[in-house]
């Protein structure tokens, strides 16, 4: 411990430390005093409190300039009587003029600061005469440095040096602090002008005060002023020295922040501005707001976050009634907007003037400003925010006029006031504000959220067109190079290939392959051609899946038929069923069907080509280009594989499919939708909602829509109108970009009438709705047409085709039948073909389409592919995941089992 105290002495107390801090000290007071002397915006009323300062700060300074030059004078051993020595020793001793000086000035300082309009008092008057007789001693005493006089005894210079620390610390310095303390305590004193006081207080004249009794009454040498000029602890100096130069920084630091001495329009913030990190969030949901309650929540959370006021002391209230549609009107006013109007309704011009000028009325500001410089219009502000009880009154504007205004009551933030950065914020805010409650007066917001949704979904369509035209495009141009035709003569049931170019077109033989498809569609044509002796044509698939157009015309003079065969174009495609339309402006969908893949795979789910099924299949494909909501009427069987052909045709990787059974009760599906409030407690199933876990890559398929209880239809119908949800008992709104696809088998617009759905929801539902017309009512040809493409459908191979094919008592069975559904139709099609195979004793040999029961476009097409498939990773890793299994991989693509054992090593599919 003793080493301890020998380094504080050693280093603290070393000249040339006590040298330059005293010259930091020095620096500091300075920087501060240039500051003072540079400031011109300052009250007249704080002019006397200002030079108590200037005085204060020139006091200090000289002091330091003392404890330098005494250092300076012991470190190089300066010789006594020298006249260095003596001018040292004169400047050391006019040091107390000025320290006596710097405690009278201070103790002046304090108590204007507090009450800057009171003159000096009688109790003031003694103690500047107190004061003086010690200056003029000190003053004496300085100049006998130069004219040495009997009269002055050293001893009683000692005692004189020693009484004024006393007298300093012990009774002027107390006093002054009880007045001010009284004054504050019993006067209405600014809550920034406390402040300013108190930090001076702590931080810097109860440390003066505990060092200068430490540093002139050490308590090692207690007697020492009647042995000696100093003290020769010089470390407690340097330690002071430190402490108070620290001091003096942070609090200057800090009360210059505060206005003080009015320096300042506004309270500073010396912290880092990160406005926009913490204001983009809030923008976010701004833009997504469509009702005012939603702005007052937004409201409190952004004061919540960006200033620490609680929820409950800050208040949003809009100037104009009937905001929004639907919304109630509102007659009465609370007693604090009926205040709030009373003042805003003031006709006075420096009120006006005032509150245009500051923008935004800030309690303490403003009661800072009237404390030193009153008018009318801040005590009218005061009077008014005294009656509201708020820190902050903060209008909105729109076209110079107020709309609005934020409340933000009473000492929200009891430790804290608002800077200028916080002020900058608000406004900020108020100012976008502003602009949304603008929308919403006009009833603006929600018709652009709209309209932005619809364009967004006009555009996609119009892509998604755009590529179908392009690929329509490019399938022809791929087979632009195909520009031979080939010619087949057929006589006496009998096809002769005249050229090259039909043999490279038909890639079979016709007159061996009884059974295939082209075969019979060669045949048909030939045998028309035949009967009639006119043209005859017809578009037919070869081998390779490739559309060719087969004519056939006459040659009376040999008595054959000569018909050629060729790649399509355009006109070939639309002219085959352009009369088929209803609506003949839709023939570029036409052409979509037969040219491209989304195309392909309608005609793979529906073959049918009749006037009904054709129109239904062009909505089909309509509907699969949009990412409208869609509402499906057709039977229950058929409901699934058109929800999955939508949602692979849309490229989305999640297909979730909600089954309802009857009318929900409770909110488990609204919640399961769309979450729930945290309030109400978590989610049953801890988990995300379905349009969160949907959002950007996910369908949502309801089934029976009818059965949700009408207040989630009613969330149901604002998420497909405007593309946000709202959180399920909250009005915090989230974005989503899920597919939506409903069904129903009741009559919706029975049930609005009755009550029982929601308007909107069906307002909302009717615009896209996909009907698919019904198997009972279709027309025979229609019907036999569909079952004929179905059965093709369901072979794999073209071998027993035309042992299997479809006579015309196989086809009035299925048309009396009357199936009701096309997955229905199909199955009875495959029993019918299972029945004629048994029949034929060829049911061990015959090889039924695996695809002909699924409906997934990645099954089929996978089937289509065959072994080609197994080169694919992507397909053989769907397959892994549907099936878990190499033998049913391998039989459902044709295919040896040590094939898919291989890729299922090389892909690393186990």
């Amino acid at each position: 411990m003793y080493n301890v105290f020998t380094f504080i002495e050693f280093f603290f107390g070393s000249y040339p430390f006590l040298a330059t801090v005293s010259s930091i000290s020095l620096l500091t007071k300075l920087y501060v005093l240039s500051i003072l002397f540079k400031q011109q915006n300052y009250s007249p009323i704080l002019a006397i409190s200002r030079n108590y300062l200037l005085f204060v700060l020139i006091g200090a300074s000289f002091e330091d300039i003392a404890w330098i030059l005494l250092s300076a004078r012991e470190y190089f051993t300066i010789q006594l009587n020298s006249p260095l020595y003596l001018i040292i020793l004169f400047f050391m001793k006019c040091a107390w003029v000025f320290f006596s000086l710097q405690y009278q000035s201070l103790a002046l300082f304090l108590e204007n600061l507090v009450d800057p309009r009171k003159t000096i008092t009688l109790r003031q008057k003694i103690f500047i005469f107190i004061t003086t007789i010690f200056g003029i001693y000190f003053i004496l005493s300085s100049l006998v440095t130069f004219y040495p006089l009997k009269s002055f005894a050293p001893w009683f210079s000692l005692l004189m040096q020693g009484l004024f620390p006393l007298y300093a610390i012990f009774i002027l310095m107390p006093t002054t602090l009880y007045v001010c303390l009284t004054i504050i305590k019993l006067q209405r004193i600014p809550r920034i002008l406390k402040k300013q006081f108190f930090i001076l207080i702590r931080l810097l004249i109860v440390p003066r005060l505990l060092l200068d009794f430490i540093q002139y009454y050490p308590f090692a040498y207690p007697f020492s002023y009647f042995t000696g000029y100093f003290t020769s602890c010089y470390s407690i100096i340097g330690i002071s020295t430190t402490l108070l130069t620290i001091a003096i920084y942070f609090c200057a630091r800090k009360i210059m922040g505060l206005r003080f001495l009015n320096f300042q329009n506004h309270v500073q913030d010396h912290r880092r501005f990160n406005f926009i990190d913490r204001f983009k969030d809030t923008l976010e949901e701004l833009a997504k707001t469509s009702t005012v309650k939603e702005l007052g929540h937004i409201n409190q959370t952004f004061f919540k976050e960006a200033f620490g006021i609680p929820h409950s002391r800050i208040g949003l209230y809009i100037r104009t009634i009937n905001l929004v549609e639907g919304s109630s009107p509102k007659f009465e006013l609370s007693h604090t907007e009926t205040l709030a109007e009373t003042f805003l309704s003031i006709k006075n011009v420096e009120l006006e003037k005032c509150i245009n000028k500051v923008k935004i009325l800030i309690y303490d500001e403003i009661e800072f400003n009237n404390f030193y410089d009153p008018n009318e219009a801040d005590t009218l502000i005061l009077k008014f925010m005294d009656s509201i009880n708020a820190d902050i009154f903060l209008p909105i504007y729109k076209n110079q006029s107020i709309i609005g205004y934020i409340i933000v009551e009473r000492h929200a933030r009891l430790h804290e006031f608002y800077t200028q950065t916080e002020r900058d914020e608000m406004l900020i805010f108020a100012s976008y504000l502003g602009n949304i409650i603008n929308l919403l007066q006009n009833r603006n917001l929600e018709t652009l959220i709209y309209q932005e949704k619809e364009l967004k979904e006009e555009l996609y369509k119009k892509h998604q067109e755009i590529n179908q035209y392009k690929e329509s495009i490019h399938s022809f141009l791929k087979n632009n190079k195909h520009k031979d035709i080939g010619i087949i003569f057929y006589k006496q049931r009998h096809f002769i290939f005249a050229n090259q170019a039909a043999k490279e077109i038909i890639k079979i033989n016709i007159n061996t392959n009884q059974g295939s498809p082209l075969t019979k569609a060669l045949k048909t044509i030939a045998q028309q051609v035949e009967e009639y002796k006119s043209p005859q044509s017809c578009i037919a698939k070869n081998s390779d899946g490739e559309r060719i157009v087969i004519s056939g015309v006459p040659n009376l003079e040999k008595n054959h038929v000569i018909i050629t065969v060729y790649y399509p174009d355009f006109s070939d495609i639309i002219a085959r069923q352009i009369n088929l339309l209803k609506d003949p402006t839709l023939w570029d969908y036409l052409l979509y069907l037969e040219t491209t893949k989304p195309g392909m795979l309608i005609n793979q789910l529906i073959p049918g080509s009749g006037e009904q099924l054709l129109a239904f299949k062009i909505n089909l494909l309509q509907a699969s280009l949009t990412k409208k909501a869609l509402l499906l009427e057709m039977a229950a069987d058929d409901l699934l594989p058109t929800v999955e052909l939508l949602h692979h045709i849309s490229m989305r990787t999640t297909l979730h499919v909600l089954t309802l059974q009857g009318p929900c009760k409770g909110f488990d599906i609204a919640i399961k939708l769309f979450g729930i409030n945290p309030i109400f407690g978590n989610n049953p199933e801890n988990s995300k909602p379905l349009l969160e876990k949907l959002d950007g890559n996910g369908t949502l398929f309801i089934q029976n829509i009818e059965c949700i209880d009408l207040e989630t239809q009613e969330y149901l119908a604002e998420f497909i109108k405007y593309g946000y949800y709202r959180i399920f008992k909250s009005s915090q709104k989230m974005q989503s970009n899920v597919r939506l696809i409903c069904s129903t088998n009741h009559n919706l617009q029975t049930l609005v009438h009755e009550g029982s759905f929601s308007a909107a929801l069906f307002n909302e539902l009717k615009k896209t709705s996909l009907s698919m017309p019904s198997l009972l009512t279709l027309p025979d040809n229609e019907l036999t047409e569909l079952a004929q493409s179905l059965a093709e459908q369901s072979l794999k191979t073209d071998d027993f085709k035309n042992v299997l094919d479809l006579n015309p008592k196989d086809k009035y069975k299925i048309v009396t039948s009357k199936p009701a559904s096309l997955v229905e139709l199909k199955t009875r099609v495959q029993q019918l073909l299972a029945q004629k195979s048994k029949q034929n004793a060829i049911d061990h040999e015959v090889q039924f389409n695996p695809a002909y029961d699924t409906s997934d476009p990645d099954l089929i097409l996978a089937v289509r592919l065959g072994k080609h498939a197994l080169r694919d990773q992507r397909i053989m890793t769907m397959l892994w995941n549907k099936f878990k299994n190499q033998n049913k991989i391998a039989t459902f693509l044709g295919v040896n089992r040590s094939s898919i054992n291989r890729r299922c090593k090389e892909y690393n599919l186990e």
